[in-house]
């Protein structure tokens, strides 16, 4: 039915999250009306591919310097030994603009989902028990659960605590700053920052 440049852009917009069909075909025309934000959407998104790198510590995504690891995990002065444990890079990114928390990342990628197995797997723990082994006396001095207060935020903070409590002198969780069933991602600054304040 459309022509076919638009078609596949609709094939693989539609398949990005809050954006569904209806809405790739919208951003399809719109964007064939501006030649102009096309081509700047087009090179940023080469951008994204060519000059983008995921760090190999933490999983946070940084432009290309030559290291394979980010600024913060590269940084001497950050407390490598004090981990904070988020879902998502741009949660890790939403702390970082506090300018409070001092220490080191773990980006898990996704909850578990109780009806999915898989999904326990993909929390990329394995890589950050090798992390925590590699220190000198094999333990983290704080790990902080910084997950969204969600049913499946909970379940996967519950599964955490008790699968590393061997390899960190400290364990905690968020304050509930967090209103239940919110996202650090949607959290103003000084919710973030009260949060850390009141973990426990």
């Amino acid at each position: 039915m459309f022509p076919e440049p638009i078609q596949k852009f609709i094939e693989i917009f539609s398949k990005l999250p809050s954006i569904g069909q209806r809405q790739a075909t919208r951003l399809a025309f719109y964007l064939t009306r501006r030649p102009e934000l096309n081509q700047n959407l087009n090179s940023s998104l080469t951008a994204l591919a060519q000059d983008l790198k995921i760090c190999q510590q933490c999983f946070l995504p940084f432009k290309r310097n030559g290291v394979d690891l980010c600024p913060i995990c590269h940084n001497k002065e950050r407390e490598q030994k004090i981990i904070c444990l988020v879902e998502k890079e741009i949660d890790a990114f939403s702390i970082e603009k506090t300018r409070e928390f001092k220490g080191t990342y773990h980006i898990l990628g996704n909850l578990i989902d109780p009806s999915d197995p898989k999904s326990y797997e993909s929390l990329k723990i394995d890589w950050l028990e090798k992390r925590i082994k590699n220190f000198p006396d094999k333990t983290a001095e704080e790990i902080i659960i910084a997950l969204n207060p969600t049913t499946d935020g909970d379940l996967t903070a519950m599964y955490l605590e008790r699968r590393l409590k061997n390899l960190s002198k400290k364990m905690t969780r968020l304050g509930r700053g967090l209103p239940t069933g919110g996202e650090l991602e949607f959290a103003d600054e000084e919710t973030i920052k009260g949060s850390f304040e009141g973990r426990h």
